[in-house]
């Protein structure tokens, strides 16, 4: 599977785990589109960038990242979550997706993301 040149998403309000994604993201060779800090910045880039899949933290500022996460599933985005919660608090609707916890494992992101590069397309209209 390619995954140099892969356009991902990164959504995280977290100065450092932004960065750590990003860095653990760029060297495999993906682009980076953000990182994001808020929803609404998220949002525009969910809306109008191409994008190959995204990397959420499910709480922005406060903000739930659920906006976010309907625009990419309706794109047909692949998407994971990032969560430092204990529960699972992700809705039904995308319980598709995959959650990792945070503090991010870079093999498991790697490993999350390549699964959904090879997983069929769904949530596309």
């Amino acid at each position: 599977m390619q995954v140099a040149g892969r356009r991902v998403l990164v959504v995280e309000d977290e100065y450092l785990a932004a960065l750590t994604t990003v860095d653990c993201l760029e060297s495999i060779g993906c682009q980076i589109v953000g990182p994001a800090a808020r929803l609404p910045a998220a949002l525009q880039l969910a809306r109008t960038e191409a994008l190959d899949a995204a990397v959420l933290d499910i709480n922005i500022a406060g903000t739930m990242i659920w906006p976010v996460a309907e625009e990419l599933l309706r794109r047909g985005v692949p998407t994971l979550f990032l969560s430092a919660y204990s529960e699972n608090v992700i809705p039904a609707r995308f319980a598709s997706a995959p959650c990792l916890a945070k503090p991010l494992e870079q093999d498991r992101l790697v490993h999350q993301l390549e699964a959904m590069w090879d997983a069929p397309a769904v949530g596309a209209q």
